[in-house]
């Protein structure tokens, strides 16, 4: 486990200046053509429709996962994962806004109205392969509940016949986006991850934009579902927030993690990890736990698991503080 925590560590501070690298790549987006604009154009007039309380269309379904981490001046960077059935198989456009729970549009303020996100994605037929197929895109934004829209419309070409109608998609969603920063012990969401790729040069902050789950040259490609073959391992990372710090400034955590397997209508022990320490005999000398989140995450070969359900309960115990935390995850064991 220590490589693995150390691992943790680098990755926990790099996301750090990727959140900050998203954010300028949402500030910076690039200039578009004439007729990107047009586009960009017909997908907020699409946004601003639903708004304004028209039906949504859905010529597709879209499905998201978020991962809630915390970023830089109070607001919270969140990655998703987006599945989405029966998308346009052309060029296409998708506007992710975030707005204020239960605000409505008027197109007499439609000049003043400024929302804590807004931003444009223009996609090729290469990003929606699969069916459902399965993308990444973010957003950052402070903590709160918001009304989340996705909208996604196929782009048609310049002579496309008259009566061509565009595939045009609007999902609407409550979002709550928890608050990292209000001093209690707390963790991001927990990632179970599928793969790590490990990419020759990090991206560069517009490349971010579309890859939020890329942490320097590192990419997290979370399990699609938590579903598991016993050759697999089970992989879990997430960042660990407001820790209390010893008189050296240091955090002392202990994390535990135990198994349960399903028993009929009971469950019972299964197994469990030995203890893991997050402090200052651990962690890099240099790393300063007031600045940064703390590492967490541990990585289980399931050769051992039988199949059948499984439940994993997860506990970290602040030994500056006092404080315990506690979190469970279910998963399955197939093969």
């Amino acid at each position: 486990m220590a490589i693995r925590r150390a691992m943790a560590v680098v990755v926990a501070l790099v996301m750090t200046a990727t959140f900050a690298a998203a954010q300028q790549a949402q500030q910076q987006a690039p200039k578009r053509n004439k007729q990107e604009q047009q586009e960009l154009e017909r997908i907020v007039k699409a946004v601003d429709d639903v708004m304004a309380g028209q039906p949504a269309p859905a010529d597709s379904t879209i499905a998201l996962e978020p991962f809630f981490f915390r970023a830089a001046d109070n607001k919270m960077f969140v990655p998703m994962v987006l599945t989405i059935t029966n998308a346009p198989k052309t060029d296409s456009v998708m506007l992710i806004r975030i707005a204020p729970a239960g605000a409505t549009f008027n197109p007499k303020e439609r000049k003043k109205v400024e929302y804590p996100w807004e931003d444009a994605h223009f996609l090729t037929a290469a990003h929606v392969t699969g069916e459902p197929a399965r993308l990444t895109r973010g957003f950052m934004a402070p903590a709160g509940t918001y009304d989340l829209y996705i909208a996604l419309k196929e782009r048609l070409p310049e002579k496309a016949p008259k009566n061509a109608v565009a595939k045009t998609t609007v999902h609407k969603s409550s979002i709550t986006v928890p608050d990292f920063f209000n001093g209690e012990l707390s963790i991001s969401s927990i990632m179970v991850v599928d793969k790590v790729n490990n990419l020759t040069a990090p991206l560069t902050p517009l490349e971010a934009r579309e890859r939020p789950l890329v942490f320097g040259a590192t990419e997290i490609v979370p399990v699609s579902d938590m579903e598991f073959k016993k050759s697999e391992e089970f992989n879990l990372n997430f960042q660990i927030y407001n820790a209390g710090l010893d008189a050296n400034g240091k955090p002392d955590l202990v994390l535990e993690y135990e198994f349960f397997r399903a028993d009929g209508a009971e469950e019972k022990p299964f197994n469990k990890t030995n203890p893991q320490t997050v402090n200052a005999s651990n962690i890099p000398p240099n790393y300063d736990a007031s600045k940064f989140p703390l590492p967490g995450g541990i990585g289980i070969p399931l050769t051992s698991f039988p199949e059948g359900s499984y439940r994993l309960a997860m506990k970290i115990t602040d030994k500056v503080s006092g404080k315990v935390l506690t979190k469970d995850m279910k998963f399955t064991v197939k093969g």
